[in-house]
């Protein structure tokens, strides 16, 4: 059984913490199934704004006449911006994990793990074992129960961001922040766009700005709000959504290709965190105390593994806190992230021993 100071669990805002434990003189473990880089890099918002830029370009063309400029037969190349973004995402995250390979402390392991016990992990048949640990697992698109969904083909924004056809026709269930995101991206490019919302908004946890949102998106693409979606179904490889609303009125919905853009959900169900200690919320996502330790002592959590916000940047922020509670034993409490100015000198990272790999 290996044995090091620090494991951590995720290579997203994880790295940040195993970086700075590793350059304070700690032997760090970094377990990664997937790509490095985590969600934002591989899955998340690298490539969702880059696919966002050509939308914008696109209508910035589409709207030139407004200022005197005239452009017609405007064609957009969907296989060309596709491999245009991956490949910049690729490259970054295969960068991170050479970086890896040339190194002895953080040692990746780049498997599947579980808890075996306390603060003892099994990773690719090896078990390793460590006095801390930090879990940034992140999250995964969450798939309702809808009947007839399962096996039907449908994609999430794990598939969308790296389809290799574009869709004549789209249908997005859900009216979050992704599911916007998206339909602006393929609704730009001339796919019909449809979304399936079970709120009065689309985006409703952006308060005033949801309404605003909702009509101007409205006025753009089919949106059917206050519907909740009862089944999908094929028919000569079209999807077609049947939906109804708190009235009873029901509609149905057709199209070449459906988005799954519900949420997300954590993947601490994958852990085994049982064996460890650490105890999940109603919804699985890591319970942590305003040190960002779980319930389990010495095991920490961070970033969208424990739901409070799932965003890259507070995962930054979440990052910072960790490693100082990891590293010292008078704690530091969390708070809402600030502007950088209000908690970089307490958090203050060690000036990094090698070039960064983020």
């Amino acid at each position: 059984m290996q044995e090091f100071d620090l494991i951590v669990i995720g290579s997203g805002s994880g790295l940040d913490v195993a970086d700075a434990a590793a350059q304070s003189g700690l032997s760090v473990a970094v377990i990664e199934k997937g790509r490095m880089g985590g969600t934002c890099l591989n899955r998340g918002c690298i490539p969702s704004k880059l696919l966002i830029h050509s939308a914008d370009v696109a209508e910035a063309i589409k709207s030139a006449g407004q200022f005197g400029i005239n452009v017609d037969d405007i064609t957009g190349d969907f296989q060309k911006i596709v491999s245009r973004t991956n490949g910049i995402v690729d490259s970054d995250s295969d960068g991170i994990r050479q970086a890896f390979s040339e190194i002895d402390n953080p040692k990746l392991f780049p498997h599947e793990c579980r808890f075996v016990g306390e603060r003892i992990i099994s990773a690719g048949g090896q078990t390793i074992k460590a006095e801390k640990i930090l879990i940034a697992s992140g999250t995964r698109p969450a798939i309702p129960k809808i009947n007839g969904l399962e096996g039907s083909g449908f994609i999430t924004s794990d598939e969308a961001l790296r389809l290799k056809k574009q869709p004549a026709m789209l249908t997005i269930i859900g009216g979050g922040y992704i599911a916007a995101e998206l339909a602006h991206f393929f609704g730009a490019l001339e796919t019909k766009i449809s979304i399936i919302q079970r709120r009065d908004v689309l985006v409703p946890d952006e308060d005033e700005v949801a309404r605003k949102f909702t009509d101007l998106f409205s006025k753009k693409y089919s949106v059917h709000l206050g519907y909740h979606t009862e089944s999908i179904s094929k028919s000569k490889g079209m999807f077609i959504v049947a939906a109804k609303n708190s009235t009873g009125k029901r509609i149905e919905v057709e199209s070449d290709q459906l988005l799954i853009a519900t949420g997300r959900t954590s993947n601490s169900d994958t852990l085994d965190l049982a064996k460890s200690g650490v105890k999940t919320d109603g919804a699985g996502f890591i319970a942590v105390d305003e040190h960002l330790e779980t319930s389990a002592k010495c095991v920490f959590a961070l970033g969208d593994a424990v739901g409070r916000y799932l965003f890259k940047h507070a995962a930054n922020h979440e990052a910072q806190y960790a490693f100082h509670n990891l590293t010292h034993e008078k704690k530091s409490r969390w708070t809402t992230p600030p502007c950088r100015t209000q908690y970089s000198v307490l958090h203050r990272w060690p000036e990094p021993a090698t070039p960064s790999r983020n």
